[in-house]
């Protein structure tokens, strides 16, 4: 029985703080410690180790704990190293308080060995002051020549970098240290053991690194062999790859540098790759340093990469030391991408003039799948789409040789194509002509023998890459593969909003051809008509499980800007009918002031409102929250063109002081990718529009006006829109659950109706607890429970991608939550005029911010209701993430309380059955009186 409370004690750790009455729970615990049983004796000691989270100041444990190391039996003393292990990492004062006991210990001569193996990791908690952490490092010191077998030494030198990390003392001799294992000491497994403590340091402790201890790890790095240099090439790389450490000598025939020229073209191809990692983490240090450096190590790097390829390429890739060696450098060629586009377009360059060229690379194979996810990721974030336009032809050539039946059984095939496919979204938006996705092109994808989850694959990516008409093919064709009812909505909204973008982008495809307004705007008709459709179709694909609240508002907020731009046009149409002689400079001026101050004005409110989105969407992945910044970023460029036409007029420096702004005030997103280059340069285009504009002459204002209005909406308007991945995937889900007390479903059950208001006397005061508990969902999405049905036998649900999903690393967690109360009286009459007159008044309001323990917190508010009435108390709910930013993620709850004069109500029941014994008695008939 004790195993087991002991069990559910260790089990339930994270919980202990929420026990109310812990002084008695302790007691019952307690009273064990003082039998005779040994055995009792130890289970008491973990359970008490176990409970260290809440009792861990207790000095009459610390005292049991201190006697149980002194124990003759050894489970107990085992019992007693854990409880000690447990209190030393809670409380400072046990782990100062203990450090003496545990030398002792160490250093008698009738300890056994295998005890002080445990006691050990006790001495790495000893940070709670320089004294106390000196005088444990110098115990472990002593410790190493005196203890020199493999076991002492390995747990000796693992407490002694874990003591350097807490502490951030001594980090140069703790190297020091390590690398004289690593050089002297013959043992395999002590040298590993020292490296790994080694890139421990390197991630803990990075910024307390010297040039020197980076030179030290140099030279060891040549007297070591092929297995330790990998090694330490990782040590080098974790540190090098931090932010946080300080300033790396880059100069020319400097030590580091020679070690990765020396190992990049090393027989040895994970050591190459390692070298090509750590080079490549070495650019941003020397970007700061050097401009010419940092082009001379870049093209060193490509170089290298480029030899390396030639190594691999002619191997078959099935041992999995090459395939982590390709890995390492696709990963690294991430990083060489800069904004010159020179290390880009050289990369392009050795992939399809030499990899892909001549078959050398079979198109389906591991290696392959490989080169094209990094193709896939470097092209979606370039900001030279037109470096990939040159390989047109074979993209296209390698696209309908993996959509042919020569790989319909290939296991790599449906990745490939949907690799391959991305490559290409962006191959076409570096085209300014024709597009690159022709008829052949979305025939070969409908006639293949791909899967239908497959095809929603890529019709998918089509949408997140700006390529609405092929999204739009392909759904049409998956509308009636579904199982389900809300499925098939699903797919139908999203082609009606694919059938909507792809209506305007048609306009732009004109081979340069300058735009015809009439025809925009009846595209944009066309266009808001299908996002109508759409959204009241998204709304019918509503489940429990699925709200899609943020896809409908996104696909809301994309609707009123288009109906915008089309009023916009309207304004300027009314604008032009009447001849400007007609009109003088003066009534002209306030015309156009009544018309576009309008537009302004709703352009502003489609801002805020992407705000909003943004802010209350906690789950979204960064670039999803990048995208909502450059859509709200549209709505703010436009208003600037029009305000600066309307203001420049009377203010000359309005437009030079608006423009300087807009971009740096605002917080313009730096995102690397060619949706940002394209909404930057529309920026450009439109102020260049209104410098031209500024400088004709006035009797030609009107005109000249309105078709730059005309033009500026068409370049926003060009910019193709890129549906985000949280439209289809969440990749974490967090919520939070509010319990308040008391409730009005108490309040219903007390008085046993349904729904009840609770009732307070107006002279007392209520207190209000909330409650609330934070819940991580396994990440879901919006998309990948849909079963599509497919010729061959099998499930197209994709599991498997939430697994690795969630072991991710998440975007953001809750840092801190503040609970927002509001008191609002509420006015009830019979009449309905009287309840229109008078409006809610709020009568207070609470705010309080608390930090959530384990996931769990809870706070309480004392309310008054001082006069007789109906109230409201509504409580909201925002996180704070660790970057200090608040998020609106809600819930709100309501509760409704009737406050009552208790005292005047017993009166009157008082004065009723006064006044009902007052009265004189009725007459009372007979019966035969009555018949008479």
């Amino acid at each position: 029985m004790r195993l087991c409370i002991l069990r559910v004690t260790r089990q339930s750790r994270s919980h202990l703080d929420k026990i109310t009455n812990f002084e008695e729970f302790l007691k019952k615990i307690f009273s064990v410690i003082h039998t005779n049983d040994p055995l009792a004796r130890a289970i008491t000691l973990r359970m008490l180790g176990s409970l260290s989270k809440i009792i861990s100041e207790r000095k009459n444990v610390h005292h049991c704990i201190c006697k149980g190391l002194d124990s003759h039996d050894e489970v107990e003393q085992e019992a007693a190293i854990f409880a000690t292990i447990q209190f030393a990492s809670d409380s400072h004062d046990f782990a100062n308080s203990i450090c003496n006991k545990i030398a002792t210990l160490l250093k008698g001569l009738s300890t056994q060995l295998e005890i002080k193996l445990q006691l050990i990791p006790v001495l790495q908690h000893m940070h709670a002051d320089v004294e106390i952490s000196t005088k444990a490092r110098d115990i472990l010191m002593d410790l190493l020549p005196s203890y020199p077998t493999q076991d002492f030494v390995l747990i000796t030198l693992k407490t002694l970098t874990l003591l350097s990390s807490h502490t951030f003392v001594d980090i140069p001799a703790q190297v020091e240290l390590l690398l004289r294992y690593v050089r002297c000491d013959p043992r395999n497994a002590v040298r590993f053991n020292a490296i790994d403590n080694l890139n421990l340091l390197a991630n803990r402790a990075a910024h307390l690194w010297s040039n020197k201890d980076i030179n030290a790890v140099c030279e060891t790095f040549h007297e070591s062999t092929n297995c330790l240099k990998r090694a330490l090439l990782n040590v080098m790389c974790t540190l090098c790859s931090s932010s946080s450490i300080v300033p790396v000598d880059v100069s020319p025939g400097s030590p580091l540098l020679n070690l990765c020229s020396n190992s990049m073209y090393d027989s040895d191809i994970m050591q190459s790759a390692l070298a090509i990692k750590l080079q490549t983490s070495l650019l941003s240090h020397a970007f700061r340093c050097n401009k010419k450096q940092y082009q001379s190590i870049r093209n060193q790097t490509i170089d290298g990469i480029d030899s390396i390829l030639l190594l691999l390429i002619p191997l078959p890739s099935n041992s999995n030391n090459e395939r982590k060696a390709l890995k390492i450098i696709l990963s690294a060629l991430q990083l060489l991408c800069d904004e010159s586009g020179i290390a880009e377009e050289r990369i392009y360059e050795i992939f399809f003039t030499y990899v892909y060229a001549e078959s050398r690379v079979e198109i389906c194979s591991d290696m392959s799948r490989y080169m094209l996810e990094t193709l896939a990721a470097i092209s979606t974030n370039s900001h030279f789409p037109k470096y990939l336009f040159e390989y047109k032809k074979k993209l296209c050539s390698m696209f309908l040789e993996v959509c042919s039946e020569k790989y319909a059984d290939h296991p790599n095939r449906s990745c490939i194509t949907i690799f391959i496919f991305v490559i290409l979204c962006i191959c076409d938006l570096g085209s300014e002509k024709s597009s690159i996705f022709t008829n052949s092109i979305i025939d070969s994808i409908q006639q293949s023998s791909l899967n239908h989850w497959t095809k929603y694959q890529i019709a998918r990516q089509a949408f997140r890459l700006g390529q609405h008409g092929v999204a739009r093919r392909l759904l049409k064709e998956l509308c009636d593969c579904v199982t389900s009812e809300q499925h098939h909505f699903w797919i139908s909204g999203l082609e009606q909003l694919a059938m909507g973008e792809s209506t305007i982008a048609s306009c732009f495809r004109s081979g340069g051809a300058p735009v015809s307004w009439p025809l925009m705007d009846s595209n944009i008709t066309k266009a808001v008509g299908h996002y109508h459709s759409g959204i009241s179709i998204l709304m019918a694909a509503v489940t429990p499980n699925r709200g899609l609240e943020f896809q409908c508002e996104y696909a809301r907020l994309r609707r009123e800007t288009l109906q915008l731009h089309s009023h916009l046009a309207s304004c300027c149409q009314i604008i032009t009918v009447k001849p400007p002689p007609a009109l003088s400079k003066g009534v002209l001026e306030i015309t156009l002031n009544e018309k576009l101050g309008e537009c302004i004005k709703k352009f502003h409110t489609i801002d805020v409102a992407y705000s909003k989105l943004r802010m209350s969407s906690f789950d979204c992945d960064p670039t999803t929250l990048t995208n909502i910044e450059v859509l709200q970023q549209g709505c703010s460029i436009m208003a600037f063109a029009i305000e600066s036409l309307i203001q420049s007029s009377g203010d000359k420096s309005f437009f030079t002081d608006a423009k300087t702004s807009i971009f740096f005030d605002t917080g313009y997103p730096q995102r690397s990718d060619v949706f940002s280059k394209a909404i930057k340069g529309a920026f450009e285009k439109i102020s260049s529009l209104i410098e031209e504009f500024l400088t004709k002459e006035p009797n030609k204002f009107t005109q000249v006006c309105t078709q730059c209005l005309t033009q500026c909406s068409a370049v926003i308007l060009s910019v193709p829109i890129s549906y985000p991945r949280y439209f289809f995937q969440n990749l974490q889900s967090t919520r939070i659950g509010l319990a308040i007390k008391p409730s009005n479903k108490t309040a219903a059950i007390q008085r046993g109706t349904t729904t009840d208001p609770y009732r307070i006397d107006a002279e007392k005061r209520l207190t209000l607890k909330v409650e609330g508990v934070i819940q991580r969902d396994v990440a879901t999405s919006n998309d990948n429970q849909i079963q599509i049905d497919s010729h061959k036998s099998s499930n197209f649900l994709a599991p498997s991608s939430n697994k690795d999903v969630s072991a991710k690393r998440r975007f953001r967690e809750v840092c801190e939550v503040k609970l927002h109360l509001t008191v609002v009286r509420k006015y009830k009459g019979n009449h309905k005029k009287m309840q229109a007159k008078c409006v809610p008044t709020e009568l207070e309001s609470h705010e309080r911010c608390v930090e959530p323990q384990n996931d769990y917190f809870q706070s309480q508010f004392l309310l008054n209701f001082r006069e007789v009435g109906f109230y409201s108390v509504v409580v909201e709910t925002s996180t704070k993430d660790h970057e200090g930013v608040w998020w609106k993620t809600g819930p709100t709850e309501t509760i409704y309380v009737k406050a009552n004069d208790e005292a005047a109500r017993i009166q009157q029941q008082i004065q009723a059955q006064q006044n009902s014994r007052n009265m004189p008695p009725q007459p009372q008939y007979h019966r035969a009186n009555r018949l008479l």
